[in-house]
Formats: C-alpha cells, sequence, structure tokens
C-alpha cells in the first residue's frame, strides 16, 4: 500500500518510516470500516499518504478489487511489513 521508491532507505531493510507506518494504518483502517470514497480520494487524506501514494499506478488496483467486495465478506491483510522504509506489501484478501 506504501510505494515510494524514492524515498527507499536502502540501508535498513526491515522498517517503516513514521509516515509510512501511519499512512499503512489509515489505509487497512478505511478498508476495514468500508470507506472506499475516501481512499477514492487518496490524496485529500494528509501528507502521510500523499507521500506513501505519490503516483496512482500502484493504488488504484487495490480500489478494483475492493468495489468487488460483497458487503458481508470477510478480510485479512498479509505480508504487513515495512520495507527500507517507503515501501510495503501490504496486502488484502477479500473472502
Amino acid at each position: 500500500m506504501v510505494h515510494n521508491l524514492r524515498l527507499l532507505d536502502w540501508s535498513n531493510p526491515s522498517h517503516g518510516f513514521d509516515w509510512a507506518l501511519q499512512a499503512n494504518d489509515t489505509i487497512k483502517r478505511l478498508i476495514v470500516e468500508g470507506r472506499h470514497a475516501e481512499l477514492a480520494s487518496y490524496q485529500t487524506l494528509g501528507r502521510e499518504v500523499q507521500l506513501a501514494v505519490p503516483t496512482p499506478d500502484h493504488f488504484l488496483p487495490l480500489l478494483y478489487a475492493l468495489a468487488l467486495k460483497e458487503e458481508d465478506e470477510p478480510l485479512n491483510f498479509f505480508n504487513d511489513n515495512p520495507v527500507m522504509g517507503s515501501l510495503t506489501m501490504t496486502s488484502v484478501k477479500i473472502g
């Protein structure tokens, strides 16, 4: 969910910057709460999310997947670890 390759910290492979962790938590919370309209307007979610999603190409596919979710389908997050400060490979399984 966090994908800012320009700010990678190559010297520290298994950590996340504070803003990256905050953005990851915000995005996950909005997913769990079903607040998809806010996710679609991710540019308005604050500086942390703007840094986490500097370009839409890796974020927009998430919105397409969420649009297919039925109301009562469960969500599970996996691979939820920060990498090199400004990258997470957090993924969501629907159903």
